[in-house]
């Protein structure tokens, strides 16, 4: 089985075990149409065409579960839907008595002879200038305006600021050192 170009088919072992431990185990995984043949034709016929009967009793069972369980789901799903609509009917009745009670308590108020009406007139002259006192006399309104506390980053921005400015003093110095002494060095003597 080996050839001389050394490629090719390779070595082939083969198992002579026995393939089944018994022959209903062959017939479990193999049928019976393999097996059998032609010689229990008939009776293969004969389980077939009862299975297929009886298949088809089950087949309408399970047909009639899967769409009983269907209708189940869509019962539910009314319900639930009715449900929320009737609790939606209830709070829209809930506020239409309440706009009844508040539209009677209107229509009360309105016939009602013991309430006087009031009319708001706004003040048309500049807001705030002159007012009248109780002796008739005109003051003038005068407002004052509070300073506003300082804030906590105003109070803290204080006490950083001194070091700031100290900073700043000693570089302005540190860089006025150098062009003084490039003024006026040490060896002006001639």
């Amino acid at each position: 089985m080996e050839t001389e170009d050394g490629g090719g088919v390779g070595r082939a072992e083969i198992d002579t075990r026995a393939p089944f431990r018994s022959v209903k185990e062959a017939i479990t995984l193999f049928g019976e149409k393999v097996l059998v043949g032609e010689i229990f034709a008939n009776r293969i016929k004969e389980m077939k065409a009862e299975a297929g009967e009886s298949g088809k009793g089950e087949s309408k069972i399970a047909a009639l579960t899967a769409e009983l369980e269907e209708i189940k789901q869509s019962l539910q799903k009314a319900q639930e839907e009715n449900t929320s609509k009737s609790c939606r009917i209830e709070t829209l009745r809930e506020e239409l008595e309440q706009k009844k009670k508040e539209l009677q308590q209107f229509q009360r108020q309105r016939f009602d002879p013991d309430i006087e009406d009031f009319k708001f007139i706004e003040n048309k002259s500049k807001a705030g200038t002159n007012t009248m006192t109780a002796d008739g006399e005109f003051q003038k309104k005068r407002y004052v305006k509070f300073a506003s506390p300082p804030s906590l980053t105003q109070v803290i921005n204080k006490d950083e600021t001194p070091d700031k400015t100290d900073k700043v003093n000693k570089l302005k110095g540190k860089t006025l050192i150098p062009i003084i002494r490039w003024l006026f060095p040490k060896k002006m003597i001639n």
